[in-house]
């Protein structure tokens, strides 16, 4: 592409997991870490297998965006762009195969994380910010700080009563052992952020993360400013959260992007079914998918698109996020560990126990259940999505039922009330009633919002087009 001598323009490169997701149109060599600044919108075409492969999976995957021309930049990988535009791939190779003997012993694993999070430690200043929610990750990370005066831990909860969810009140208890500093950040008013999201993610992903918005606007006043934060991003998949799957063709890939239900039936989208893509990376992969470690590392890459907003949102508020289990050596030390150790995450398990922070078996009174969604729902429910414009790439009468039922109405407040006690709720089950319905529908609205942002912008650019082109013809005979 270059001729000898010639240098690159521009240069962009992947870690092995992609965890700065980059961007770029090859066909007018602009590339970025945010997919709005590469998408020419006048001349915006949709791709039918990227779009689909976005309802299924949630987010783009597989390097293609709904965007024709608007690819994702794998992993290993370097992206080059000369002065003309051109643009230039090349894979390097893959780290993962140096690593694939690479075993330690279950106390040494541990021994390794916290080496990582102390050096870590000690380069960085003031305050230390770490999202606890009790669970595995944030209880270790909360465990290896050296300086447990430096940890300011803040937790949300996704029950009814926020107060009494597993996340604050594991969270807190957890607080009270290590003698750390910690507060509850109450959530609901995060649909205020639907257009921040849009402005940082785009079409790239669901608009299903505005809570950390919200989250991070509060714990500002709360602490000093430009604080480092200490993320727990991957720790669970890397640990033993996922179960190996059974992958027997192209059509189950999906199965690897833990879409965790917010994803839409590609069966309602406006095109016809095709899977090139996900034939061409099956083929590619389909022998390593039998070793549930391999298995693992595609759940991270295909999905880091979207988790990276776990470091990229606090990054926006002025926060300084960092995660050990972003390093190759901490995943691959965890993949590593005996199977029948990681199956339910026994090894950290025992490793709690023996450090008194067995929370589990404390028999702390919390509630398990999410209903922060709904929450949310009914304080700012969501603006009805425009079945007009979204007719071009979805059946109309799909996304009417996703308006109809976004809106968490009366009728969908009192039945999940009724559901909700226990004699009521079974007899209600039995006649076939659901809460399923609004949870499902915003899942929907929030996989779909992207895409009517994607479509009203182009109507935006052409229409200002038109009216430039409009201009120019009159402005001679004024």
């Amino acid at each position: 592409m270059w001729s000898r001598g010639q240098a690159p323009l521009h240069i962009f490169e992947t870690d092995w997991l992609a965890s700065r997701p980059v961007f770029y149109n090859e066909k007018n060599g602009i590339a970025s870490h945010n997919i709005n600044d590469v998408i020419d919108y006048r001349n915006l075409e949709l791709d039918p297998e990227g779009f689909n492969n976005y309802l299924d999976f949630g987010y783009s995957v597989l390097g293609q965006t709904p965007a024709k021309h608007v690819k994702l930049l794998r992993h290993s990988s370097r992206l080059l762009i000369d002065e003309n535009g051109k643009v230039k791939t090349e894979y390097l190779a893959d780290p993962v195969n140096g690593w694939l003997d690479y075993k330690i012993s279950e106390d040494d694993a541990f021994d390794l994380i916290k080496a990582k999070v102390r050096a870590w430690e000690a380069k960085v200043d003031g305050e230390i910010v770490i999202p606890t929610s009790g669970g595995y990750d944030s209880r270790l990370l909360n465990w290896c700080i050296g300086d447990k005066s430096r940890i300011r831990s803040f937790t949300y909860g996704i029950s009814e009563d926020q107060t009494k969810s597993y996340e604050v009140v594991y969270a807190r208890r957890l607080a009270e052992i290590l003698g750390t500093t910690w507060e509850q950040i109450p959530l609901g008013d995060f649909h205020q952020y639907f257009d921040h999201w849009e402005k940082l993610f785009g079409a790239s992903t669901h608009a299903h993360g505005m809570y950390h918005f919200e989250f991070y606007q509060k714990i500002l006043p709360r602490v000093e400013g430009s604080n480092p934060l200490l993320s727990g991003l991957n720790g669970d998949v890397s640990a033993g959260s996922t179960h190996p799957q059974t992958v027997v063709s192209h059509h189950d890939l999906n199965k690897l992007g833990l879409t965790r239900d917010v994803s839409v039936d590609i069966g309602r989208s406006a095109f016809q079914p095709r899977y090139e893509l996900r034939q061409a990376f099956w083929e590619e992969h389909r022998d390593k998918l039998t070793d549930p470690r391999y298995q693992v590392i595609l759940t991270l890459r295909l999905k880091m698109v979207l988790m990276s907003f776990l470091l990229r949102v606090p990054a926006l508020f002025g926060f300084k996020p960092w995660s050990p289990f972003l390093d190759i050596d901490v995943s691959m030390a965890l993949l590593n560990l005996p199977r029948e150790r990681r199956r339910k995450r026994t090894w950290q398990q025992e490793f709690f126990q023996k450090h008194g922070l067995d929370l589990d078996s404390m028999n702390l009174q919390a509630s398990k259940e999410n209903t922060l969604d709904l929450q949310a729902m009914r304080l700012i429910p969501p603006i009805p999505l425009d079945v007009r414009l979204l007719r071009e790439v979805m059946q109309p009468d799909y996304v009417e039922w996703v308006n109809r039922n976004v809106q968490h109405s009366w009728r969908n407040q009192i039945l999940g009330g009724l559901l909700g006690i226990r004699k009521i709720g079974g007899a209600l089950r039995r006649l076939g009633f659901s809460s399923g319905e609004p949870q499902d529908a915003y899942h929907a609205y929030c996989v779909l919002l992207p895409i009517e942002n994607l479509l009203r912008k182009r109507s935006s650019a052409r229409l200002l087009r038109c009216l430039w082109t409009l201009t120019l013809a009159v402005a001679p005979s004024l």
